[in-house]
């Protein structure tokens, strides 16, 4: 029996079943080692289906393990009661383990609970090693959607299948088929609930970035032609202010005045919805606390050398685009940073306050939350925070106000640690922060530095010792240690005599110089005549 393909219009009676149909699902023929050979499309009893097979009984066997052991290990840090901070612990534990950032932690958390309490018949085949993690994998992300009630229906489904002998493509296509019939009664959210900006650097480095924007396209496909409609009225202006000699609006680069001609349509979109005023309904929008940082290395600011900047001190960029952005800096702030760990210099307070040079100093330092695997950003919403925490009423039994005990975290961070669900603890020779999350793990965290910095201090020293090796040479010619004695000169100019008086005879052709190559000559010739020692030389060199 197949599933139900009836049109939208029935959309209700679908929904007013109890269930979903099911359906069988077997293969043609069980997957022995023969058809999975012949699937692989490989020679039978040869080197590369021997190596088929041994993937395939990996995969089968110790994978399978390895994958169920570490799903039931994240499930068993997951309960229902969880809430709030409780939960974010145990994503941070769970993070720490798996060696990975706070996000992945929290997703293969939520994984792992799905899986071993919705999908855990389909868990179980994965344990028998007959359904590959692969499949589960993809399972596990088609059914985030469906109530737990659609999960357990899916499960008991998909576990009847013949999975151990199914090919890829007919899983995926009947899983999907399984997915879709839930239609409208599948938990989703809205166009209205996705509306979202997400901004994403390129992971090439080359300084740029991509602006993605989603919400329901009514409102998506609007403001297009309000934005191409404004890209038309200013090529326009552009156009008009050419042929009078008028101001050109949203000449970015001076491209226009210099080329005498317009932008094209797609520039000028960019260039308006970058530099136009956003309309907030009269709220106030405050000055940025922060300005935007650009750290650029002093060799590459000079010319001197190619390596990145970072732009808000996560984000690379190339070093002509660093250059760029100096040149047109109204002003710059000295940095000082180590030049063999690349830490920066440090400033300090006797207050609680945490002055605006340290605060600079810190978001070099601590770019992203300082907890381990957090990835936000805490360049400009982050909030600065003592390590051992500032005593107000007697300041020197607390921790001090120095770059030392401070670091910058997340809203939600910072106040896990004020209610003591965080406890880190900085060692002072090393600089290592240890973090206690809650009860459950412990992780070890190094600050960060300016490594861009300290790669510049390893080629300064090796151009430095190749200065100093090179003065040393010079002071050995200068000393006259590698000059030749008169002797010497003399063996070398008798050496040379002797070297053309040889060349001279046996380029003669009663001698072996004749013009046929097959000739050997005289094989009893006794050689040139000997030369007259010339006085003062040595003895001949041949």
């Amino acid at each position: 029996m197949g599933y139900d393909d009836a049109p939208a219009g029935r959309a209700a009676d679908r929904l007013a079943v109890a269930e979903p149909p099911r359906k069988t699902i077997r293969a043609r023929r069980p997957l022995t080692p023969q058809a999975l050979v012949e699937r692989a499309d490989v020679a039978p009893r040869t080197a590369e289906a021997a190596t088929v097979l041994r993937i395939y009984r990996r995969r089968r066997e110790e994978h399978a393990a390895l994958y169920v052991a570490e799903m039931r290990d994240l499930a068993s840090l997951w309960t229902e009661e969880d809430e709030g901070d409780e939960k974010t612990l145990h994503a941070l534990a769970a993070a720490t383990g798996l060696r990975t950032k706070l996000g992945r932690g929290e997703t293969r958390l939520r994984d792992a609970h799905v899986a071993v309490t919705d999908l855990p018949a389909c868990f179980s085949r994965v344990a028998a090693g007959e359904l590959p993690t692969d499949w589960f994998e993809w399972l596990l992300r088609s059914v985030l959607r469906l109530t737990s009630h659609q999960r357990r229906q899916v499960d008991e489904r998909v576990a009847a299948w013949q999975v151990d002998a199914i090919d890829v493509e007919r899983f995926y296509r009947e899983l999907r088929l399984l997915i879709d019939w839930f239609g409208r009664a599948a938990v989703q959210e809205t166009p209205r609930e996705q509306r979202a900006v997400h901004l994403t650097p390129s992971p090439d480095g080359d300084g740029t970035g991509c602006l993605t924007v989603v919400g329901p396209i009514p409102e998506l496909l609007a403001l297009g032609h309000r934005l191409d409609a404004a890209a038309r009225a200013v090529q326009d202006a552009q156009r008009r202010a050419l042929e009078t000699g008028g101001t050109i609006l949203y000449d970015v680069d001076g491209d226009v005045a210099r080329d005498g001609r317009h932008m094209p349509l797609s520039a000028l979109r960019y260039a308006i919805l970058t530099r136009s005023r956003l309309d907030t309904g009269g709220v106030e929008v405050p000055e940025p606390a922060f300005r935007l940082s650009v750290v650029v290395p002093v060799l590459t600011l000079l010319g001197r050398s190619n390596a990145p900047a970072t732009l808000d001190g996560t984000i690379p960029i190339p070093a002509r685009m660093a250059r760029e952005l100096a040149a047109k800096a109204p002003a710059f702030e000295r940095v000082l940073a180590d030049a063999a760990t690349g830490d920066y210099a440090h400033a300090a307070s006797k207050t609680y306050r945490v002055s605006r040079a340290m605060a600079e100093n810190l978001r070099l330092i601590d770019p992203v939350c300082a907890v381990p695997g957090c990835d936000c950003t805490v360049m400009s919403v982050g909030e600065s925070d003592h390590i051992e925490e500032f005593d107000l009423e007697h300041p020197a039994r607390g921790g001090p106000t120095a770059i030392e005990n401070l670091h910058r975290l997340c809203r939600r961070h910072h106040r896990m640690k004020t209610a003591g669900l965080l406890d880190p603890v900085r060692d002072e020779t090393t600089g290592v922060t240890r973090w206690r999350i809650g009860e459950i793990a412990v992780c070890d965290a190094r600050r960060d530095g300016d490594l861009v910095t300290r790669e510049l201090g390893q080629h300064l020293r090796r151009a430095w010792e190749q200065y100093e090796a090179d003065l040393e040479f010079e002071a050995i010619l200068h000393s006259g240690a590698l000059d030749e004695s008169p002797q010497e000169r003399l063996d070398a100019i008798e050496e040379q005599r002797w070297g053309e008086h040889l060349l001279e005879y046996w380029s003669r052709p009663d001698t072996g110089g004749a013009e046929d190559p097959d000739d050997p000559g005289d094989p009893d010739d006794p050689g040139p005549p000997g030369l007259d020692p010339r006085c003062g030389y040595g003895p001949p060199p041949f």
